[in-house]
Parts: C-alpha cells; sequence; structure tokens
C-alpha cells in the first residue's frame, strides 16, 4: 500500500496543475472579454438589440428640354414573402410548410422554386421587412394571394415604387437603367451611403447623375428581443425623394431623329454598294445633333437600340446576351459616344485647318490628279479623273484627297528635317477640334479615338513588337503577309510619308466617334470654339424650380484666323449648294434657298467590309443653329445614305415636311 502512495500523490499533484492552468485560461479569457474586448462586444450587443429598417426613396424623374418624362417612378403591385418565415439561415426551406408556400407561390408566378429563393436571399432588403418576389404581377394573383392567406403564411401583395419609361425606347442609350451595386462599389468614393443590393444607375444619366437622383432612404430603428420581436420604435426618419434633372433634349426631334436613323439604315439595305457589288449590309448606325453655340445635345440615337423596361425588377439572362451579343451588333452599346471608326473625308476640316497653321494659304492650288505616288507606292483619289488645280475650298467640295496628299506629304518632309514628334502639326490642331480625347460628355464611356503620329507609331510598335515578329517566323517564307510582318517587326515604330497621306484623309489608324465629328464641325458652325457636349441641363426639385444649372463648358478653341476659317465654311457649303459638290445629290429638292446647309461627306475603307457611310453638316449655314452628324456603318458612300438620313433630319428640325411625310431616298454613290 504504501507503494502506491508516491503514485497517488503525482496524480493529485498533475490533477492540481490541470485545474489550476484551466482555472488561469478561464481567468484569461474572462479578462480578455470583459477588459480588453469589453467596448467591442458591449457595441456587437447592443447592435443586436437594434434593428434597422430601410425604407427606399424613390429616384428623381429624367425629363426632355420640354417636360416630358422620359423616365419617373410609378406604384408597382408586387409579390412579397417574410424571408425569415419561409428561409432558413442557410437559405433553405424552413420547414415542410415553408416548402409548400414556396411552391404554391412557383405555381401563381409561373417561377422556378430555386429563382422564387434566390430573390428572397438578396441582402437588398432588411430581415424585417417583405422582400420583392415579382412586380407588376396582374390583379388576380394579388387577390389570389390576398383571399388565400391561409395558403400563403407570409406572402404579402403590396405596391412599391419602380421606374418607369413612359417613352418605351426613346433615348433609352442616353437614360440608362439599374443595377444592383457591385461589391467593388460598396464603400468606394460616391457609394459611401449604399448598402448591399441597392439600385444605382447603369449607363447614361442614370449612372452619371446618381447622387442627384437617387435622393436619401428613409430609416426605422427597432429594439427587439432575442426572438426578434420589437419591443419599441427608437427612431423614425421619413425617406427623402431624390431630384429631377432636366435635359436639353427636345423631345420631338429626338423622336424623329430615332426614328428617321432607322429607317434609313433598314431601307439601305435593299439598295446595292456598286463598288462592291453587294446589298448594303448597314449594320448600324448613330446620329447626333447639337446646338453649335453651347454644346447642348438635342438628339442622339444609337442603332440598333434596346428596352430599358426589361431591367425593371432585374434583367433576365436571355435578354442580356441578345443585347451584348457581336451577332446581334450589340444593341446596348451607345454608338455616338463610343464607336470609334475612320472618320474618312469628315476629317478633311481638321486635315485643312492643319496645314493652314502650317502656313498654307486658303488659296494654294494643288492639281487634283487621279492618283499620287510616295515611295513607290500609289495612293488613288476617289474620282478616277483630273479635276485641275484646286484650293481648300475647292478640295471639300469635290473631297479631292491628293490635294491633301501632296500637302501633307510636303508637311512630313519638314517634320523630319525640324524635329520629328515635337514639330508635328496634326495631333496638336486635331486635339483642338476634339479629336484624340475624350469631349467629356455627361454620359459613360466616351471613348477617346485616335490621331496617329510620330509618338503614338513608336508607342504602338513597342507594344505590339513581338506578335509582328513571331508571325513574320510563323506565316510562309515569302508570302504577302510574311513579309508585312517582317517589315513590321523591323520598321513598325517608323513614321513614314505614306502614314502622313493616309492620315490626312482621316484613313489609316485615325479613328473618331460620332460626338467628336459633331464637336469638330460645332467648331466651325460658331466660328472657333469647341464646347464638351452635355445632355443634362438642370437639377430641379420636386416642385419644379432650379437646383443647380448645368452650364456649357469649353472644351477648346481652335485657332484659326478669320480667313481661314471663312474658307473652310465655303468649302463646306459648297459640298451642299455647288452642282459639283459631293453632297448636292442627297440634298436635291431640299429648300437651300429658305435654309442654306453646310456639309461634308465621307467614305471610310474598312477593309474587307463596305465602307462606312459619314456625313456633317450644320445649318443654317450663315448663322448655324444645329449641327448633325450621321454615320452607318458598312452603309457605303457618305453621299449614299448618311446624306439623306441627316437632310431627313435637318428637314425635321426645320419643319419643311410633315414628319409622316419625310422617307428615305438613297443618295448617288461617291467613295470620297
Amino acid at each position: 500500500m504504501a507503494q502506491n502512495e508516491p503514485s497517488a500523490a503525482l496524480r493529485l499533484t498533475f490533477l492540481s496543475v490541470v485545474v489550476i492552468v484551466m482555472f488561469i485560461a478561464l481567468f484569461s479569457r474572462l479578462w480578455f472579454l470583459q477588459v480588453l474586448a469589453g467596448d467591442r462586444y458591449a457595441e456587437l450587443a447592443e447592435t443586436n438589440r437594434v434593428r434597422i429598417v430601410v425604407t427606399e426613396a424613390p429616384r428623381g424623374n429624367i425629363l426632355t428640354s420640354d417636360g416630358v418624362e422620359l423616365v419617373r417612378n410609378r406604384p408597382a403591385l408586387t409579390v412579397s414573402a417574410d424571408r425569415q418565415r419561409l428561409l432558413d439561415d442557410s437559405g433553405e426551406p424552413r420547414d415542410d410548410d415553408a416548402e409548400q408556400v414556396l411552391e404554391r407561390l412557383s405555381d401563381l408566378l409561373q417561377l422556378e422554386v430555386d429563382e422564387i429563393i434566390e430573390r428572397l436571399s438578396t441582402r437588398r432588403y432588411s430581415p424585417f421587412r417583405p422582400v420583392p418576389i415579382a412586380f407588376d404581377v396582374a390583379p388576380e394573383i394579388v387577390f389570389s394571394v390576398s383571399e388565400n392567406r391561409e395558403l400563403f403564411p407570409g406572402v404579402v401583395a403590396e405596391t412599391l415604387p419602380v421606374r418607369t419609361y413612359p417613352e418605351g425606347e426613346l433615348a433609352a442609350h442616353l437614360v440608362g437603367y439599374l443595377g444592383e451595386i457591385s461589391e467593388d462599389e460598396l464603400g468606394s468614393e460616391g457609394f459611401e451611403d449604399h448598402r448591399a443590393g441597392d439600385l444605382v444607375g447603369r449607363g447614361g444619366l442614370e449612372q452619371v447623375y446618381e447622387p442627384d437622383l437617387r435622393g436619401r432612404h428613409g430609416e426605422q430603428r427597432y429594439e427587439v428581443n432575442a426572438q426578434n420581436t420589437v419591443l419599441d420604435v427608437l427612431s423614425e426618419r421619413d425617406p427623402v425623394q431624390g431630384h429631377d434633372l432636366r435635359t436639353s433634349l427636345d423631345h420631338d426631334l429626338q423622336e424623329a431623329t430615332e426614328r428617321l436613323l432607322a429607317e434609313g439604315i433598314e431601307t439601305s439595305r435593299s439598295f446595292i454598294h456598286e463598288a462592291s457589288g453587294r446589298n448594303l449590309p448597314s449594320v448600324g448606325g448613330s446620329a447626333v445633333v447639337l446646338d453649335p453655340n453651347d454644346g447642348s445635345v438635342r438628339s442622339m440615337a444609337s442603332y440598333p437600340t434596346y428596352d430599358p423596361r426589361e431591367f425593371v425588377g432585374g434583367v433576365s439572362q436571355d435578354y442580356w446576351a441578345e443585347i451584348t451579343d457581336r451577332d446581334n451588333h450589340t444593341p446596348l452599346f451607345n454608338r455616338s459616344i463610343s464607336a470609334e471608326h475612320p472618320p474618312g473625308s469628315v476629317f478633311k476640316i481638321v486635315s485643312g485647318a492643319a496645314i493652314l497653321q502650317a502656313g498654307a494659304s486658303p488659296g494654294t492650288t494643288i492639281d487634283c490628279a487621279p492618283s499620287y505616288e510616295v515611295g513607290g507606292n500609289t495612293f488613288r483619289n476617289w474620282s478616277t479623273q483630273h479635276e485641275g488645280p484646286m484650293n481648300i475650298a475647292d478640295a471639300l467640295r469635290r473631297s479631292c484627297d491628293t490635294y491633301f496628299y501632296d500637302l501633307f506629304y510636303r508637311q512630313w518632309q519638314r517634320e523630319q528635317q525640324t524635329g520629328g514628334a515635337e514639330a508635328e502639326i496634326l495631333p496638336r490642331v486635331a486635339e483642338a477640334f476634339g479629336h484624340g480625347t475624350q469631349l467629356g460628355i455627361d454620359l459613360p464611356s466616351e471613348r477617346a479615338g485616335t490621331v496617329p503620329g510620330r509618338e503614338w507609331r513608336m508607342e504602338f510598335w513597342q507594344r505590339n513588337r513581338d506578335t509582328y515578329c513571331q508571325k513574320a517566323e510563323e506565316l510562309d517564307s515569302g508570302s504577302y503577309a510574311q513579309q508585312i510582318n517582317a517589315d513590321l517587326c523591323q520598321f513598325g515604330g517608323v513614321w513614314r510619308g505614306g502614314d502622313a497621306v493616309n492620315t490626312s484623309i482621316g484613313q489609316g489608324d485615325v479613328l473618331a466617334t460620332p460626338l467628336q465629328v459633331a464637336a469638330a464641325y460645332m467648331g466651325i458652325a460658331n466660328g472657333g470654339t469647341v464646347y464638351s457636349p452635355r445632355v443634362a441641363d438642370a437639377v430641379l426639385d420636386h416642385q419644379g424650380e432650379v437646383v443647380r444649372e448645368i452650364e456649357p463648358e469649353v472644351h477648346s478653341e481652335l485657332g484659326l484666323e478669320p480667313n481661314e476659317l471663312s474658307a473652310i465654311r465655303d468649302g463646306l457649303r459648297q459640298v451642299v449648294h455647288h452642282p459639283r459638290g459631293t453632297g448636292y445629290g442627297a440634298f436635291s429638292g431640299f429648300p437651300l434657298d429658305q435654309v442654306s446647309v453646310a456639309g461634308k461627306t465621307g467614305t471610310a475603307e474598312l477593309q474587307p467590309k463596305v465602307p462606312f457611310a459619314w456625313f456633317a453638316a450644320y445649318a443654317p449655314a450663315d448663322d448655324p443653329e444645329v449641327v448633325v452628324v450621321v454615320n452607318v456603318e458598312e452603309g457605303g458612300g457618305g453621299s449614299q445614305t448618311a446624306a439623306p438620313i441627316a437632310r431627313n433630319i435637318l428637314e425635321h428640325y426645320f419643319e419643311f415636311s410633315d414628319p409622316d411625310d419625310i422617307a428615305f431616298e438613297v443618295g448617288p454613290e461617291f467613295n470620297d
């Protein structure tokens, strides 16, 4: 027995140590919870005791300049359900009764049970209020829920404000739509007061003017017990509706611009492009109408378009796929500000201004030959005839390519001798016209286009040199493609005379958006000022009083001398008024004696596609009040499709014909 005493003492000592260690651990934990983390857990306890219910604020309305509502809120019959009553913490049906309710809702709303559960699980809505499952339900469904409450416990029929579009698809690319806030946006600059699940502006004015349109949510703070039963109302704050937004859009003109663009594009597809022998594909296009005196957008259209009503209550995956599909020509894409295409001859006002600022005289004449040789390469004029000596006004009237080839090749030679990129005139002048830079329109996703030059060429080559060299090694030796890539691999960073020649007529690597072309012609029309285009005009309160004016902003000044500006304007007027002008045929029958029009046709090559058609104009030519630019992708010659559409828009604007009587008629084909 005595031999077991040390063993018993050892066990007793071990047990005592374990008890002491456990006591120390327990004491340490209590000290941490009560002393070090006491404030934090007190705050959490308070949070668990208080529940916050947020009431959405109705967004502000979006109006045309004449007060027509493009976007507003309306009451919608909605079926909502109590998430806590139907789902457990893991998002599954809470019990058999809940599962049966979900199945009944599925039959009633024609929605899959999984989709109903997904909608109930959104974090957008407080757990203390019913979660909307279906908006704009039929009254019969409301009656069914209301009269059979025993079959739908936790389900309510209610009326909620939703975004509505009284004018349907009108100005869809300008007003935008609503979508759920992303995780990246939560807490970021401009979204500090947003919550997970909030709907925010996507695209258009809804996105840019989100802070003005959104308003302030209401908030109720409730004291609850452990079973989430409300014990008391601690505080309440009513929601405040967002401000309204008045735009510069003319409702009637916007409607006409969209209709005339769509009709022109669709009708043109039945005509033949003689140069290719194909029917005009005319896959898409855009039209921009600006007030040249302040840059305000009077109308803007992009074709094809989309329906913002499809986004109310959440856009379906099928519709999203349809409007973002390239095979459908991407209807969600706003071509007016985001489509970058070679501008072709509408760019000649920019290159003309550049060559004048480089020292050429408006009276300088160059022979308009059918072709021009540079470094063993032949650059052709659109006309195959010798057309005699021309000054800049004549060259614009006939869109003579070789006039610009000659002057720009000489300018390239001077720049080579006097400083290369630092001496380049075209990129600097083009930026003053609004090319190669964002204009700052109050719409998202504006693109800057491209005005190439020596510096741009070197940077582009450095980014792509490895690709050129790899293709030169992989392609069949001696093939045309292999030779091109081998040349680019070695010399692709060199700005050559042929590059300067091609750029002078808006080809090569020049890219521009329709908005940039409109801004350039705005500068010519108003005497030299390019404004940043804007769609919104003012922020209003609910009584229609102005909260904030959205003032015009100057983007740049052209810096042309009066005689230089006069020469360019004279050439643009002749394009339409002179029998030898490239736009004359498209305006046959237009009352030019009442309203004179100045403009420029453009036909941009983008092989192997049918050319892209452009027309840019302002009117009246002597005292401009409107600028119109039309682009038709794969629409053939500028005089063939774009000019007739622009003519129809001007005819409507100046009220020369009843809108319903204006029809598209294809114009003569010039590949200018």
